[in-house]
């Protein structure tokens, strides 16, 4: 369709007299009569009968009289006027101007400064001669083309919803076999689970029992070789009663040597199905471990008492058992079980890994996610628990740091929190922005940003901590690449447009409730002078990969 079809070329005489060609319209951005009353609020409408910018409570006191509510009047937006959807083009939104000429060439209205910029070469004439020379074209072909293409979107309306219904019925069918074979699978589990036979269990278990017991009993042999030397002494020097006692223990551990070995024997010997790893490590995890040193004297430690958001914590285990070699044994599992007060949750953290530069020496790390204090309640060696209680420590947010719990899901966070990136694609407003850790109710609170990254939007300002929605709309902020303020959603010019590198402080008074900036320690004066009685530093951020960081 050209632009001759979508463009109404009647009516140019009546709606462009020369009596109503207006000059050239000047938009304020502050409301002009609340100006005169030394207030300066957003202007948010222009009257094209009164060539005023008025707020919204302006515009309606100013035009209450019948005569005057006939007053056209647009709406602003960001200093411009804002084109209506469906409306007659009466001026160019580019250039704020009146559409005073037509050109032919393009078949368009357009204002002195399109003319001399890119209507050159086009044949230009103003609109009462062009209203009179411009010719109605294929009329009555609208009606036809509107009905043509009305029953093209019925029909495309119909085929997306047969369309729909076939493919929720596909997925429907897809559900149900799925719910099938999960059935079928978990059966044919159940059906081997019930193959193993009782005394299959009972040889099993037996198994595992019997080698605890071996591995109890190495201490005591180990004791008895280690005593060999006295015995012979003893042996020498004819000291009847230290041979006799040396002797009995040295008896005691090879009759309980011999008699492992044939219960081991015993419960080997004889025919037996083959069972598969996945049983034998269900049964593993029925039967009851035993370690071969002494639980009572391991030693349970941190590495600090206190921490933060970002820190790792180290938990150490150390076996002090004199009896007790690295080399003999090394325990299969080793669980510490951690509860956060605040929220009385549990953890369970399993990666011990044994320190090979000092013998009986486990240490476990991990990374606390919560600001809350926290005991190491447990800790659990191959089924037998060790009980702590006394170890405890605390994690505590930087007050210079981003909250992991306040963050848009688009929104990365590194350099222990102190660093903020967009990490790109779509999303709602709430996922581009980011809280700081520090909730401010009194006092003077000083921040140091840098820039790490500005190829976008960023807006970086203050918030009520429990106010959603986009912080330029909820708060109080400083846009740092177009050089404007925003107060609850009114903008207006501030400061200076910052780039890569650059550093911002923010100023947060509380007792005065002012909010102040400074560009590479350069005073940029007060932006906002009516922040409410509780804030939070907030930033949302708008192209990829933009970061900003706290010094």
């Amino acid at each position: 369709m050209s632009k001759k079809d979508t463009f109404p070329p009647t009516g140019f005489q009546q709606l462009y007299s020369e009596n109503e060609i207006q000059p050239d319209i000047s938009v304020s951005d502050l409301c002009e009569n609340c100006l005169e009353e030394k207030k300066e609020v957003a202007s948010k409408f222009f009257c094209l009968s009164c060539k005023m910018s008025f707020c919204e409570e302006c515009n309606k006191t100013a035009h209450t009289l019948s005569v005057l509510k006939k007053h056209q009047r647009i709406k602003i937006k960001k200093g411009t006027l804002e084109k209506e959807e469906g409306s007659l083009e009466r001026f160019c939104y580019k250039h704020n101007k009146n559409l005073r000429v037509f050109c032919f060439n393009c078949e368009q209205l357009i204002c002195t400064n399109c003319a001399f910029s890119n209507h050159e070469d086009h044949e230009i004439k103003t609109i009462d001669i062009a209203s009179k020379q411009y010719k109605l074209k294929n009329l009555d072909a609208v009606p036809q083309t509107l009905k043509r293409k009305e029953d093209f979107v019925t029909k495309v309306q119909q085929e997306k919803e047969m369309i729909t219904q076939k493919l929720d019925q596909r997925l429907k069918d897809l559900d149900e076999k799925r719910d099938l074979l999960i059935k079928k699978i978990e059966q044919v589990v159940h059906n081997l689970k019930e193959t193993i036979t009782d005394e299959e269990m009972k040889k099993l278990k037996l198994l595992f029992e019997q080698e605890q017991k071996e591995k109890r009993n190495v201490g005591l042999l180990k004791t008895a070789e280690k005593n060999l030397s006295r015995l012979q002494s003893a042996q020498r020097r004819k000291d009847h009663l230290e041979i006799l006692g040396y002797s009995v223990l040295f008896n005691h551990a090879s009759d309980i040597s011999v008699k492992s070995k044939k219960e081991t024997l015993a419960a080997v010997s004889g025919p037996q199905k083959k069972l598969s790893i996945a049983t034998q490590i269900e049964s593993l995890m029925k039967m009851d471990f035993v370690t071969p040193f002494d639980i009572s004297k391991c030693k349970i430690g941190i590495n600090s008492k206190f921490g933060s958001i970002g820190d790792m914590m180290t938990i150490t285990l150390t076996i002090s058992n004199t009896n007790y070699q690295p080399s003999d044994y090394v325990p299969a599992l080793i669980q510490c079980h951690v509860t956060e007060q605040k929220n009385n949750s549990e953890m369970v953290v399993t990666n011990f890994v044994r320190k090979q530069d000092f013998q009986g020496i486990f240490m476990c790390t991990f990374k606390p996610k919560a600001v809350s204090k926290y005991n190491v309640t447990k800790i659990v060696i191959d089924g037998e628990i060790i009980l702590v209680n006394e170890i405890n420590f605390e994690i505590t947010a930087y007050s210079n740091c981003w909250n992991p719990n306040k963050k848009g899901e688009r929104i990365a966070l590194s350099n222990g929190n102190r660093s903020a990136r967009f990490i790109g694609g779509s999303g709602r407003g709430k996922d581009r922005q980011i809280e700081g850790v520090q909730i401010m109710t009194s006092g003077v609170h000083t921040f140091r940003l840098k820039i790490d990254k500005l190829s976008g939007c960023m807006e970086l300002g203050v918030k009520p901590p429990l106010k959603k929605g986009w912080v330029y709309k909820v708060g109080w902020t400083f846009c740092l690449d177009c050089a404007e303020k925003h107060s609850l959603g009114a903008s207006y010019r501030f400061g200076k447009k910052c780039k890569t590198g650059d550093v911002i402080t923010m100023i947060i008074d509380m007792d005065k409730h002012t909010l102040s900036y400074k560009l590479n320690d350069i005073n940029l004066g007060v932006s906002s002078k009516n922040i409410s009685k509780e804030v939070v530093i907030a930033v949302g951020i708008w192209g990829i990969n933009n970061q900003i960081s706290f010094l």
